[in-house]
């Protein structure tokens, strides 16, 4: 199985904020809130988040991405094994 459809096995290709997918972490909308409060602009600049009409509309290949580079940051967060791991700056 290639990358990119484990990923789309994995996290939806989108959502809106209501409707949060269990499987995604944070895991639920009310905690997905706080993540989107505090960290909007970054997700914004990422392109993992975009408002749609009145809807916060979060984009998984992208929110995958930004979780990864915080992975330290984030308790309980195990990237995938197959993942291609980014370069680390030397």
């Amino acid at each position: 199985m290639s990358r990119s459809q484990h990923q789309a096995a994995t996290i939806p290709h989108s959502w809106d904020l209501e409707g949060w997918p269990a499987s995604v972490f944070p895991g639920t909308t009310s905690r997905a809130r706080y993540i989107i409060r505090a960290h909007k602009d970054e997700l914004i600049r990422e392109g993992a988040l975009a408002r749609v009409g009145r809807e916060l509309v979060v984009f998984g290949s992208r929110y995958a991405r930004w979780l990864e580079k915080r992975a330290s940051e984030v308790p309980g967060y195990v990237p995938a094994p197959n993942r291609d791991r980014p370069v680390e700056a030397a």
